[in-house]
């Protein structure tokens, strides 16, 4: 591939260089008019002239449009004898010129983007001599537009194009080969948390000299095969034609081998690392955001992965798009009541009576239908979204407690908080205003969160935890035994409930280890003064289980499904009966 792309598309950029050059073609070869032109897709523009007074033309009337189709240029003794230009403005119309020669500008990708131009009013020669001395000056005429172009589109860091250059020059081969296949690869070579991580503490010299070695490490690597560039502040992308993706992937192997040697910055020994997402484009159909956007979700299933290199994936580009407009439609979806809450009953364990319920999220989209909770509540949580959700959440499920209250019902309702819900600066306060402004006592109402390294005593969420429990609302920590599960913690911790994961309970009838596990878990809840519920119980011999090893609450389809506020109400004065 090449090192510079289309042209066509310049800004102004007439400059006292430009001006010196054609005013030297003019003397050089004593004309009387002398200019550079761009040819556009509808119009010439000459950006630095000497003895002509217009600034551009129509493309129909260009003579150097047909300059630009002769890798040698173009001569002209007599204008009005070439039945081509017989009728051209410029012939017939002042300054009534004759002769033309013009050498085409050639940038480094092949293609040609303009002309240096001599015209005069008398029919003249021109030597084999002159054109090689035109087509020099044509070239250092080039020179000069690719500084121009070059410049603000080079990295400060590395010295190499960035990713608008990346832009042009993908523009450019897509002209040049169209339908062509390629494979284009983005490569990262310290992912960010470790590079914010090596800046506060080597400062910013050392990291720019390893991205500085990194990217001509890989420029070195791809010496005649293709253009590096860099398009973001550890990212580096290239496009290259190669047979097949087995190609490919011998190809970033290699490179990975040579980018993951350690090397010294700033004096400082480092060891770069290294990820990569490849993807195939097809000139002219693929656009450059195409090709970034489609490496950009092969590199981030790499880090995610923790493998050197991913492909891109149709379909997780798929589920990234619909996670996308999920989020778009989310606030849309809350004003048009395409939210419902239901409600999973928890049943005591002694004598199987409904004594709670945990509120869970529905959603039916007016297009996608039914969307898990799975699904649409990890997008809520990267997004701003998350806040407008909970307060919906809370909102609706204290007003329908509060209508349980007033029916007579002392069902306890169990509410989940994201750990950015929790966090949240005044939390605490603002809950426990709207649990009163619903004419709800405090201990009404259960918050449950998922564990992990994020609840700390010491920490803001840990706070807040504090102040809600010093009112009186309780706190239940849920998926306990799904990865973190740590009762040192929980001892700092305001905490009143175990919620033991459903993974703990699924081999509960069948695995005498799993059955270890759940029997030591309660005992040692119980011990420090836990609550525990079982959530997740599908079967009857599962139920049966959590009931000898005591605990207090269990949960489950084995019990019930989630239901409507109106079963639920119905369904408290009910004991289970199994099948």
């Amino acid at each position: 591939m090449s090192t510079l792309g289309s042209l066509d598309a310049l800004d102004d950029v007439v400059s006292s260089s430009l001006d010196r050059l054609t005013e030297l073609a003019a003397r050089l070869f004593q004309s009387d008019v002398a200019f550079v032109s761009l040819i556009e897709t509808d119009r010439q523009r000459m950006i630095a002239r000497q003895g002509l007074d217009i600034a551009e033309m129509r493309i129909e009337h260009s003579i150097c449009a047909h300059t630009i189709r002769s890798a040698n240029g173009m001569v002209v003794p007599d204008l009005r004898s070439d039945p081509r230009f017989a009728g051209n403005p410029l012939v017939v119309e002042p300054p009534h010129l004759r002769f033309y020669a013009g050498a085409p500008l050639v940038a480094k990708n092949g293609i040609a983007i303009g002309a240096l131009c001599v015209m005069d009013p008398e029919i003249r020669m021109f030597s084999d001599d002159d054109r090689r001395q035109l087509q020099t000056l044509a070239i250092a005429v080039m020179n000069e537009l690719e500084l121009r172009v070059l410049t603000g589109r080079r990295d400060p860091v590395s010295g190499l194009p960035n990713r608008h250059q990346f832009s042009l020059d993908y523009a450019a081969w897509s002209v040049r080969a169209p339908g062509r296949t390629c494979f284009a690869m983005l490569v990262d070579v310290l992912d960010l948390p470790r590079a914010n991580e090596a800046g506060q503490v080597l400062g910013m010299a050392p990291l720019e000299a390893l991205i500085r070695r990194a990217g001509a490490r890989l420029k070195a690597a791809l010496e005649g095969i293709g253009e590096v560039y860099h398009v973001g502040v550890t990212r580096f992308a290239f496009v290259l034609e190669l047979p097949d993706r087995d190609a490919a992937e011998r190809l970033v192997t290699e490179l990975h081998g040579r980018l993951t040697r350690p090397m010294l910055a700033a004096a400082v020994p480092m060891s770069p690392l290294f990820h990569a997402g490849l993807c195939e484009v097809e000139l002219g159909i693929h656009t450059a955001d195409d090709a970034l956007r489609r490496m950009l979700i092969g590199l981030h299933c790499a880090h995610s992965t923790g493998t050197p290199f991913c492909w891109y994936s149709a379909s997780r580009d798929a589920g990234l798009k619909r996670g996308y407009r999920l989020a778009t439609d989310a606030e849309r979806g809350l004003l048009n009541n395409e939210f419902h809450l239901v409600y999973q009953p928890r049943y005591r364990a002694l004598d199987l009576m409904p004594v709670g319920a945990e509120v869970l999220l529905r959603w039916r989209h007016p297009e996608l239908g039914a969307v898990s909770p799975a699904e649409f509540i990890p997008v809520f949580e990267r997004t701003a979204l998350m806040e407008v959700v909970t307060n919906w959440v809370l909102d609706h499920a204290l007003r329908q407690l509060a209508q349980w209250r007033r029916d007579g019902l002392s069902l306890t309702l169990s509410i989940n908080l994201s750990p950015r819900d929790v966090a949240r600066t005044g939390m605490a306060d603002r809950l426990i205003g709207c649990i009163n402004m619903h004419g709800l006592a405090c201990h009404d109402v259960e918050i449950e969160i998922t564990e992990g390294e994020w609840l700390r005593a010491d920490s803001p969420p840990g706070e807040q935890l504090k102040l809600l429990a010093a009112a009186g609302v309780r706190i239940a920590v849920d998926d306990f035994g799904s990865g973190y599960s740590n009762f040192g913690y929980l001892t700092n911790l305001p905490i009143s409930t175990i919620k033991l994961d459903k993974s703990m309970i699924d081999d509960l009838s069948t695995d005498s280890r799993a059955q270890l596990k759940v029997r030591a878990v309660i005992s040692l809840a119980h011990g420090l003064g836990y609550h525990t519920v079982a959530e997740g119980a599908e079967t009857p011999a599962q139920v049966a289980l959590l009931q000898a090893y005591g605990c207090d609450e269990i949960q489950g389809f084995a019990l019930s499904r989630p239901i409507s506020a109106t079963d639920l109400a119905a369904l408290q004065t009910v004991p289970y009966v199994p099948a």
